[in-house]
């Protein structure tokens, strides 16, 4: 039988911690240390937390350049490490440093009779991560090798979704986590004491007034399946494999959630692993039910991970990247109202919430130099801090009249079908969709050049003018030789990619009552910011380098797409745009575009809350290049000279003059061959 020895250490905290000089010290042999935690907004003030730390076999003098680090996480209504595998034997068999933490609301008081809504994993993660911060940074302080690319987390139940948390919240610093039956995800019947899948009751209210009301956000956040976060997760570089064990009938935390999760995380690419407990799997020791006991939850851990967890293993995992307590940056998770920031600027996380800016009504959408500040004043623009701001609002004003941008739960995986590939002048065009909403799947053509450099290659999202045969016009397989620029950048060496416009070629669209979004605009947006991802996520690309074209209709969606996706470097706009001054406003309302112009501005330019002069300027510091045609009929044209005059100030502020062209041609509503190619060098300069 191990023998866990635990001496209690009590550190009085008089101060702030406003240094990790100012922690405590690691003790000499196992025990309970209180360290400092972030404050709870529900009860005011500062706060410590409970950290227990098991050295293997009980003393500080045991860890060794192999010992790695493992927090084990109790249960919802739990201590110390009721409910969890065992640390001491985790720390003895293993060689890790196990770490128990009583995060916010442990105990059942506070987590399941306490007045407050339940926590659900974001405090209580950042509460764990400070206490593995802790046991690193003391580690490191005192000049004690260990094995930093061995941490793991493990947890039952609450501690399972913390697991689950913790990794969401460091997605770069874990090696393996294994979730033994968590929670995974706010649910609406958890959130509120619903009737549904669960009888666990997080003690929300819907109520905006309420002071425990859930936003949208913080419902989103603790979704750990959260489709934008896990692509968030991906993208930034996520590095653990993750353990999943669930059974199949565990109601308290539904395995349908389980399933859910998975699925989603498959899609996107992350390294699960899901044992889901059948009734096959019951052995009477390690798992003795299908439901949410499973069994005995620290063998648990040995039978599905110890391969990955041992060094002498051949399938020992080590990770050889940074953490994030060592990047030193922010986390960032977008939700419908706002985003999450995780900083590690001070190595420990600190978590807030930025709320999404609010419209903000001004009545001049050409003149660029002021910005509205908090106070409702208007302020002189003269920082480039001054001008994001600015931006921020430029966004919120476009959705107001063309509806909001999705949820991150839009994100969904894209499941790329290819439905034809064929060699055409030493390229290869690749006829696909993906799914771009839950709804929805986009039709495309994806060319990729002769010669390719694995992630070094530039890409150009290549967007279709009011065309019915859509993207087969941009592919060169229709419609004008003029407009084949997806085919002829990818001679020019570029990976590029042309989606059909909702409602064009291939791609069936009904913009009615039951379409999710106010405006085929958005629609149209959102479908490019997933060709983004698509292009993304291709392994010929380089990501740093990938701009957007487009004529006519395509010229200013891909204004609109640049608005929202700062990862398009370059924007050419071919005759797609002039200030409303200058224009037919109510051209822009039908379904394919933006009804509400219409229906709640009057198609009233004083009244419409945005313009194109800012839309442009927000996408400086990046490249602009305008074609706009003399004789175009559609858009004026000294609509356009007013625009650039408008946005050249910005784009000198933001110390990219040079990136702001426009050109001329003496030639009606097309995108001829010398505008053409002016554009392509442009993109070549700027990607090349």
């Amino acid at each position: 039988m191990v023998r866990t020895m635990l001496v209690v250490l009590v550190c009085t905290l008089t101060a702030n911690f406003a240094s990790s000089a100012e922690w405590p010290s690691l003790p000499d042999e196992n025990a309970a240390v209180q360290i400092p935690a972030q404050e709870w907004p529900l009860r005011p003030g500062e706060r410590t937390v409970r950290v227990l730390v098991h050295y293997p076999h009980g003393r500080l003098e045991n860890v060794t350049a192999e010992t790695g680090l493992m927090l084990t996480l109790h249960n919802w209504g739990g201590t110390d490490c009721v409910g969890t595998a065992a640390p001491q034997v985790l720390a003895d068999r293993l060689n890790v440093v196990a770490i128990c933490v009583n995060y916010v609301q442990s105990g059942k008081e506070d987590s399941i009779n306490g007045p407050e809504p339940y926590d659900f994993g974001y405090l209580q993660g950042l509460d764990a991560l400070r206490a593995l911060w802790w046991v690193r940074d003391r580690l490191i302080d005192s000049g004690r090798e260990f094995d930093d690319g061995r941490i793991y987390s493990t947890g039952g139940s609450g501690g399972g979704n913390v697991t689950q948390m913790v990794n969401k919240l460091a997605p770069r610093t874990f090696t393996c986590v294994i979730d033994m039956c968590g929670m995974k995800k706010l649910s609406d019947d958890i959130a509120f004491n619903l009737p549904g899948g669960s009888a666990l009751d997080a003690r929300w209210s819907r109520d905006p007034k309420h002071p425990y009301y859930l936003s949208p956000g913080h419902q989103e956040l603790r979704f750990v399946g959260c489709p934008e976060h896990l692509w968030t997760q991906k993208r930034i570089g996520a590095t653990a494999k993750i353990i999943v064990v669930h059974g199949v009938d565990d109601s308290t935390c539904p395995f349908a959630d389980a399933e859910e999760m998975v699925r989603l995380m498959q899609g996107h690419g992350i390294d699960v692993v899901p044992h889901f407990i059948t009734k096959g799997d019951l052995d009477g020791t390690v798992f003795t039910s299908t439901g949410h006991s499973l069994g005995n939850r620290t063998e648990i851990v040995f039978r599905v991970a110890e391969k990955f967890l041992r060094p002498t293993s051949d399938d020992f995992l080590h990770r050889e990247t940074p953490t994030d307590f060592e990047r030193q940056g922010d986390v960032r998770y977008r939700t419908s109202d706002g985003e999450f920031v995780i900083s590690y600027a001070a190595g420990y996380p600190v978590g807030r919430f930025e709320p999404k800016s609010p419209a903000t009504p001004y009545a001049d959408h050409v003149n660029l130099d002021m910005v509205i500040a908090d106070d409702g004043t208007s302020q002189k623009i003269s920082t480039s801090a001054d001008w994001q701001r600015r931006v921020k609002q430029i966004r919120s004003n476009f959705e107001q009249a063309a509806g909001p941008l999705p949820g991150p739960e839009f994100r969904v995986p894209l499941d790329v079908r290819i439905e034809e590939t064929t060699k055409v002048d030493g390229l290869t065009r690749i006829k696909l969709s993906y799914q771009s909403d839950p709804f929805d799947r986009v039709p495309a053509y994806l060319f990729l050049p002769e010669t390719t450099t694995p992630h070094g290659t530039p890409a150009m999202l290549c967007l279709q003018q009011t065309f019915g045969g859509g993207k087969s016009e941009p592919a060169g397989l229709a419609g004008d030789p003029r407009l084949h620029y997806a085919l002829e950048l990818a001679k020019r060496g570029y990976v590029t990619l042309a989606p059909d416009y909702p409602s064009f070629g291939e791609h069936a669209y009904d913009f009615g009552e039951k379409s999710p979004y106010a405006s085929g605009t958005m629609k149209a947006i959102w479908d490019n910011l997933r060709a983004v991802d698509q292009l993304e996520g291709r392994p010929e690309v380089d990501v740093s380098r990938i701009g957007v074209i487009g004529h006519s209709l395509g010229g200013h969606n891909s204004i609109f797409t640049a608005l929202f996706d700062e990862r398009l470097q370059v924007v050419v706009s071919s005759c797609g745009f002039c200030r409303f001054g200058k224009d037919d406003i109510p051209s822009w309302t039908g379904p394919r575009y933006m009804p509400l112009i219409a229906s709640q501005f009057d198609n009233d330019i004083n009244k419409v809350p945005f313009d194109f002069p800012e839309l442009i300027a927000a996408i400086a510091p990046r490249a602009f290049f305008s074609s706009a045609a003399t004789k175009d009929s559609d858009f004026d044209v000294e609509g356009v000279r007013e625009t650039i005059a408008a946005v050249q100030p910005i784009f000198e502020l933001m110390e990219s003059d040079k990136k702001l062209q426009a050109y001329y041609p003496e030639i009606e509503h097309a995108f001829p061959d010398d505008a053409r190619e002016k554009a392509y060098r442009f993109i070549d300069e700027q990607l090349k």
